[in-house]
């Protein structure tokens, strides 16, 4: 067949997770002989390397709705993301004129936001595979939504069945199947001791990693705050934490560090292409999300590495965590815990490579 794919993000540096989902199913379709056509809003840092593979990129920008998040948002906030996305925009048109062009068999539309993709495959008649990685609470926004996905989607690919949950809860159960990420790992991963020294780390030390965008949702201070409960206990510990985000949450950020116990081996760096070398760096993988995460790479990634994972169980994590066989799950913001955690595995190195090695 001949597949049209649309990213509804174009991150010139760190793509996300979603991104790089997305990269990795156009790279698979197109081995697997299909003709793979790849439409993203703008410059993109996996253009190049997805052109590598044989899969053409092109740039439609198009306006996403970003009205999608779990937790709850300022009033103002939602109100400019609405008017914006109901703004007149060019790239709905665009998007329909590169289909009449391409003339694929099937569109498949990555994640939620890109109603205005679904939309202009649908007006052309194309049967339309979209790929939720979203889960909504409750309300007339999810009801919203859900009303877009009966109009549009063929057929709904839910990335966990904490996403497939609302979607049937919305009655859209007929459409739906779940297809957990994959991910495509190193044949070796990078030398531990290179990966360290490159990130300022002692060789020997007990390291937990946390990988992720710095939000406020995504649980950094939650993290810092139990790496300060950690160090009490046992101030041998070592702390990488590799990202970015606003820079009023990252001097935030700053401040927690500097407040504790633990400030001088909580070590902060930007967000690296290659999560394996972060990986490498590290003995323990800690996800801190505290929404549902629907099915968050960074926990696969972690485990294909041979690493443990500790973290909150919401969403789609306890889908890839047996807690007690490849990682150690706690409630969503219980920092004690969450510190209990890692510390039980920091004591003790042949739990560590046991976890690792059912996680891979």
């Amino acid at each position: 067949m001949k597949i049209a794919l649309m990213s509804h993000l174009a991150s010139v540096q760190a793509p996300t997770g979603a991104e790089h989902s997305l990269a990795l199913l156009a790279v698979g379709l197109q081995r697997r002989g299909h003709e793979v056509v790849v439409s993203a809003p703008g410059a993109w840092a996996l253009e190049e390397a997805l052109g590598a593979s044989g899969v053409e990129v092109d740039r439609v920008p198009v306006r996403c709705c970003w009205l999608v998040q779990f937790g709850e948002q300022p009033w103002w906030r939602q109100a400019i993301r609405a008017v914006r996305y109901v703004s007149p925009d060019s790239g709905s048109r665009d998007l329909k004129r590169w289909l009449e062009r391409e003339r694929p068999d099937v569109v498949h539309v990555n994640c939620l936001p890109h109603l205005r993709g679904a939309a202009a495959a649908q007006s052309c008649g194309l049967p339309v595979v979209w790929h939720l990685r979203e889960i909504l609470p409750p309300g007339r926004r999810r009801s919203w939504f859900a009303q877009r996905l009966k109009r549009d989607a063929t057929r709904i690919v839910a990335v966990s069945e904490a996403v497939a949950e609302w979607l049937r809860d919305e009655g859209l159960g007929g459409v739906v199947e779940v297809v957990h990420n994959g991910v495509e790992p190193p044949a070796l991963l990078p030398d531990q001791t290179e990966a360290r020294k490159s990130f300022g780390l002692p060789a020997e030390a007990c390291v937990i990693g946390l990988f992720s965008q710095l939000v406020q949702h995504k649980g950094a201070l939650e993290f810092v705050a139990a790496a300060h409960r950690s160090a009490t206990r046992n101030p041998d510990l070592h702390y990488l934490i590799a990202g970015n985000g606003p820079q009023d949450f990252l001097d935030r950020l700053h401040r927690e560090i500097a407040a504790g116990p633990a400030r001088d081996c909580i070590h902060l760096v930007a967000p690296q292409e290659d999560i394996w070398s972060l990986l490498a760096a590290v003995n323990i993988a800690a996800v801190t999300t505290l929404w549902p995460d629907p099915l968050p790479r960074v926990v696969m990634e972690a485990m294909a590495a041979g690493r443990p994972v500790v973290g909150y169980a919401g969403g789609g994590v306890p889908e890839m965590v047996v807690d007690g066989e490849t990682g150690i799950l706690c409630a969503p913001k219980d920092v004690a815990g969450l510190a209990a955690g890692w510390l039980r595995l920091a004591e003790d190195g042949n739990l560590r490579r046991r976890m690792g090695e059912a996680g891979a």
